[in-house]
């Protein structure tokens, strides 16, 4: 590719088009949600990857704010922005650029406590446990609280590993499985 002709949105869709064939869906999300909010950001111009510079990044930054975005999130998206930049950078399709980045947000917040307490976690197990002995039809809403104490019991394990469990994988009290996104073989 011509390096004048490089743009930024070109980058991300590339990048999202090979994430995508490697089935790394939630990556791609993130880089497809970065790309629509600089898209937005630039009214969906096509922005040259030699006219990327700190005071850009600094207005994506702030419009992003206005957007009342919070800063985790302003943060994600720089750093994918980065990602990109570094990755044309590799490809020779933008020229480097020391310290481009450093004026902009990159790093993260615990703005609110995220984590039930003890007794909420208790307390929802206790009532997921009567509903199951109370009928032989679950609700919905019944059905989605089965899910989460049985994915919490199982160390936190992702909905999709749960999804692909088998009966085989359950040998006595010990489950064994292969995580979907890392192959990783985990027993619990």
């Amino acid at each position: 590719m011509n390096r004048n002709e490089v743009t930024l949105q070109k980058m991300f869709s590339m990048i999202i088009e090979e994430l995508r064939e490697n089935s790394r869906w939630g990556t791609a999300h993130i880089y497809q949600a970065t790309s629509n909010a600089f898209s937005t950001f630039v009214n969906n111009q096509e922005l040259p990857l030699r006219k990327l510079n700190s005071a850009i990044l600094k207005r994506f930054e702030n419009h992003l704010r206005q957007r009342n975005c919070s800063w985790n999130t302003v943060s994600t998206y720089i750093k994918t922005i980065r990602s990109v930049y570094h990755r044309a950078v590799d490809m020779k399709c933008a020229r480097y650029i020391p310290r481009l980045f450093e004026h902009v947000y990159t790093g993260t917040r615990a703005d609110r406590k995220k984590s039930l307490e003890t007794s909420d976690i208790s307390y929802l197990v206790r009532q997921t446990e009567m509903s199951i002995q109370e009928t032989n039809y679950l609700s919905q809403n019944q059905q989605t609280k089965v899910f989460f104490v049985l994915m919490f019991m199982l160390r936190g394990i992702p909905f999709v590993d749960l999804a692909y469990l088998h009966k085989r994988d359950l040998q006595g009290n010990v489950l064994s499985y292969r995580r979907r996104k890392t192959g990783r073989a985990l027993t619990v």
